[in-house]
């Protein structure tokens, strides 16, 4: 099975996106991330819920002594205004230039190998600026239960 068989089509975000709508299409189609298409219609980047959601909602002393804390810490809980705020903004500072990505023609090993390389679970399939989805190790287990022998 080819790595465009096996992709996820998603959207793809764009300048001027709301975290909202970002937020919604990545849970659609079940993915942390989709990629981002620049203003010069280059995709460039990658709009994901994780490094959203630690820029804009975990201050570096809580993932620092995350080890330290309790169960119980109601005080550091997000205001839900913060949370609206965080919904109603736009992606535009909050990409990531790091696009892990891989021509549609490559083995699924080599895919799942780079996923490793770059400490990922999933892979964005694009042939120069043409996006065909994405694949995650979701999907590759998928494929490796009814269709053993996934190349």
């Amino acid at each position: 099975m080819s790595l465009r068989e096996l992709a996820t089509p998603t959207a793809v975000a764009e300048p001027g996106m709301l975290v909202s709508d970002l937020f919604r299409e990545c849970i659609r189609v079940q993915m942390p991330g989709i990629p981002y298409r620049d203003a010069d219609g280059r995709i460039t980047g990658k709009a994901s819920i994780r490094h959203i959601l630690k820029m804009t909602c975990l201050p570096d002393y809580l993932t620092k002594y995350a080890y330290m804390l309790g169960d119980s810490i109601e005080h550091l809980r997000l205001p839900e205004i913060h949370g609206q705020e965080v919904l109603n903004r736009t992606i535009d500072d909050l990409i990531l230039p790091n696009l892990p990505k891989i021509n549609s023609s490559a083995p699924v090993s080599k895919a799942l190998a780079m996923m490793e390389m770059e400490k990922t679970t999933y892979i964005f399939i694009l042939d120069g600026d043409e996006y065909h989805g994405v694949v995650s190790i979701m999907s590759l287990a998928q494929c490796l239960l009814t269709h053993v022998g996934c190349n």
